[in-house]
This record gives C-alpha cells, sequence and structure tokens, in this order.
C-alpha cells in the first residue's frame, strides 16, 4: 500500500479543520453557547468524568462527588446503608419494653451496628421499628456480625464458655436475656437475623438463627407472622427441618 506523504505547513500557519464527505466542503461550526472544556487538554482531565459532573450540578444529582471539595474539607461523607429492624413484645409494661430495646441495641452497638433511624413504638402489645447503619459493611461481613449474636444467644442458653464470641457481645447479651423472663413472647427481626421467644406450658422455647432465603420469603408473604412467636418459631423450624432432611438425603444421594 502506498502511503501518501503530507506537506509540511509554515509554522505560521493555521491548519484547516477536515472536512467530511457529507459536509459538501464546508468547514465543520461550533454551536452557538455551547463551551468546550473537556478532551484534550494540558491537564489530561477525562471527559467522561467531567461531563457527568456537569450534567450532575446542572440537574441536582445526588452522589456525584466533588473532588475539590473533598479535598478542602478533608471528610468525605461515609455511604451507610441501613438495615430495618422490628421487635414485637408481648407485655403492656411498656417501662420494661423500653428496657429490652435499650439493651437489645446495645448488644448490636456491640458487633459495630448503629442504630440510625426509629419509629415511635406502637403500643397495645408493643411494636417497634428502626433501622441499623452499617457502617460501609459488605453484606458478607453484615451476615457475620448478625451469626456472632445468634452465636452469642446460643451459647447463653447453653452455659458455654464464651469464648467463641466477643466478650462484649457475650456480657450485653447476658443482660439482654435477663429481661426477656419477665417477657412470655417476643420476637426481633434485624436484616436476617431472628431471635424469638415463646412460653408453652410455663416452659419458653428460644429461637436464634440467621434465616435462609425460604424462611425470609415466608415472613415477606406473611409480615404479621413476627407478631405471633409462636407460630412464627415453629414455621421457621418447620423449614429449618425440611433443608437438614433434604440436605440428609442429598448427601446419601452423593450429590
Amino acid at each position: 500500500m502506498e502511503i501518501k506523504k503530507r506537506k509540511t505547513q509554515n509554522s505560521n500557519s493555521v491548519s484547516q479543520p477536515k472536512t467530511s464527505n457529507g459536509g459538501r466542503g464546508r468547514n465543520p461550526r461550533t454551536p452557538k453557547n455551547f463551551r468546550i472544556t473537556t478532551g484534550g487538554n494540558s491537564n489530561q482531565r477525562n471527559r467522561n468524568w467531567i461531563i457527568k459532573r456537569i450534567l450532575g450540578k446542572a440537574i441536582g444529582v445526588i452522589g456525584i462527588k466533588d473532588e475539590n471539595n473533598n479535598s478542602k474539607n478533608n471528610n468525605p461523607t461515609k455511604i451507610t446503608n441501613d438495615i430495618p429492624c422490628e421487635i414485637y413484645l408481648d407485655t403492656d409494661n411498656y417501662e420494661l419494653a423500653e428496657v429490652f430495646y435499650k439493651n437489645f441495641v446495645n448488644v448490636l452497638k456491640t458487633v459495630d451496628l448503629e442504630l440510625t433511624k426509629e419509629n415511635p413504638a406502637i403500643k397495645g402489645s408493643w411494636i417497634k421499628k428502626f433501622w441499623v447503619g452499617t457502617k460501609d459493611f459488605s453484606k458478607s461481613e453484615i451476615v457475620t456480625r448478625l451469626e456472632k449474636v445468634e452465636r452469642g444467644i446460643e451459647l447463653q442458653y447453653i452455659d458455654k464458655v464464651q469464648s467463641e464470641v466477643d466478650l462484649n457481645t457475650a456480657n450485653a447479651i447476658a443482660i439482654l436475656l435477663a429481661q426477656t423472663k419477665d417477657i412470655p413472647q417476643f420476637s426481633s427481626l434485624v436484616g436476617s437475623l431472628l431471635f424469638a421467644k415463646a412460653t408453652i406450658d410455663g416452659e419458653p422455647r428460644v429461637f436464634a438463627q440467621t434465616l435462609t432465603q425460604d424462611q425470609l420469603a415466608i415472613l415477606k408473604e406473611n409480615p404479621t407472622l413476627l407478631h405471633n412467636p409462636f407460630n412464627l418459631i415453629v414455621k421457621m423450624e418447620d423449614v429449618k427441618t425440611n433443608v437438614l432432611a433434604q440436605n440428609s438425603v442429598k448427601k446419601l444421594e452423593g450429590e
């Protein structure tokens, strides 16, 4: 292939912009009221990012960081993901309920889940909806922290040495459980962690588990189930038993 050499131009001459074949020989024109601020400048700025910032400021889009402001303030805003939580207590002792709630939030605080928002309690029984912040944790990190609470509750009930759980978490759980003695039925859901109790013939029946997707789906379809601790525990245990049975069959079949 023959490569044609371009004629060198005088350093004082100004090169003419190229024209396309469809432009009928006319030079391209810059649209009116359009400021060219991106691409090919001496700072090598990224054209797409600058356009994104300009558009963001123009239409008020939230979530586009202003690097200049961040560098001045040195205090970038942290992203906080809120985990929905709900507590149901079968009691008309509202003072006792508030103490339980305070201790419950303290347990979550020991695993770095901070209270970010709460609704007023609904009285009759006692129902409280609130949210805790995750401090930028990934989903797997959140589950790991909830499992620590689950394990801490289990160990308290079987009187095992708390070597598997942080001491602060173990002590907070012990204080929380001491409050549950005077509450015959309750249920609490933090993200995927369910902690519930039902009293049958004077004997407490406790359930603490990080729920599976199947169990969470049941709660989503029947949200009022959380306000019936006995039926809730029975249903969650049935699902858990079925899953364990299916897993056992798969192992026997070599799957």
